[in-house]
């Protein structure tokens, strides 16, 4: 960050580098403060890229220095670890109007950037968020700690059934990804046209349940040919409805957010990301 701090006023902008996230919410969380100011980069991964955008209180451009395990936001706009780059597409000042969507769950509402998922994926984001924040300050997770959740997810998840509701379409399965955008974990695409302004998010259902079942949907997601299975449905929507038949794990951008019913909709050109 301090390097990319000296490029930006090497071209003359003023810099305020904030690290905490008290200090970071407050000032993003006031219009005021914004006034004037040409844009805002978060410096992380995809979590606090999500904590940025449902700070930010203006529409002020977003551009992301890309330092998180996870960079997804990142990959599809273009943003690398290169401060000069950086630099320079702020100061051109291109921007990018884009979507986000809004979830209401048992853990209140919030925007994602990204996606959400109900059922296997989510439990395991819940889990590794347990793991991160047990015993004291969170500890940075690298793949590696992965594994242990995903094994321990898959032999004891309850597969409990989810509903979605999209106008006049309902759909039972086991597993539900909302997309804004395609990209997923592990370079994987659950929702492969999903685009990021047209207003609509991208649901995808895999209807069978049980650990057989998941197995199979892992591979044929692997192989990208997930969406060519009689018991995969898929849609586009700008709001819908996710309950199951008890409180399902939610997870939006990597990030556990509460337990169904989950109320999704589409909020048009919400963002603007800045051009590199």
């Amino acid at each position: 960050m301090a390097a990319l701090a000296r490029e930006l006023e090497a071209f003359g902008h003023r810099v305020r580098v904030m690290w905490d996230p008290h200090e970071r919410a407050a000032a993003l969380g006031d219009p005021r403060t914004l006034r004037g100011v040409r844009c805002v980069v978060a410096a992380g991964g995809d979590g606090t890229v999500g904590d940025v955008v449902n700070e930010l209180s203006a529409d002020v451009p977003l551009a992301v220095l890309p330092l998180g395990n996870q960079n997804l936001l990142a990959g599809a706009f273009g943003f690398e670890d290169d401060p000069m780059a950086l630099a320079r597409g702020i100061t051109r000042g291109g921007r990018r109007p884009i979507d986000l969507g809004r979830v209401h769950t048992t853990a209140g509402p919030r925007l994602f950037v990204l996606m959400l998922s109900v059922g296997f994926d989510a439990d395991v984001v819940h889990r590794i968020a347990r793991w991160r924040t047990a015993d004291g300050p969170a500890r940075r997770a690298g793949p590696a700690n992965y594994l242990r959740p995903v094994a321990a997810a898959f032999w004891s998840y309850p597969h409990a059934a989810v509903t979605l509701t999209a106008g006049g379409v309902v759909v039972d399965g086991a597993h539900c990804i909302v997309a804004n955008l395609p990209d997923y974990a592990l370079g994987l695409r659950l929702a492969p046209a999903a685009q990021a302004d047209d207003g609509l998010l991208d649901w995808t259902m895999l209807s069978r349940s049980g650990r057989v079942a998941l197995a199979s949907y892992a591979l044929a997601v692997a192989r990208a040919r997930h969406t060519l299975r009689a018991h995969v449905a898929s849609g586009r929507t700008p709001r819908l409805t996710l309950r199951g038949t008890r409180p399902v794990p939610v997870q939006i951008d990597g990030e556990p957010w509460g337990f169904t019913p989950a109320e999704v909709e589409a909020v048009p050109t919400a963002l603007s990301v800045v051009v590199i």
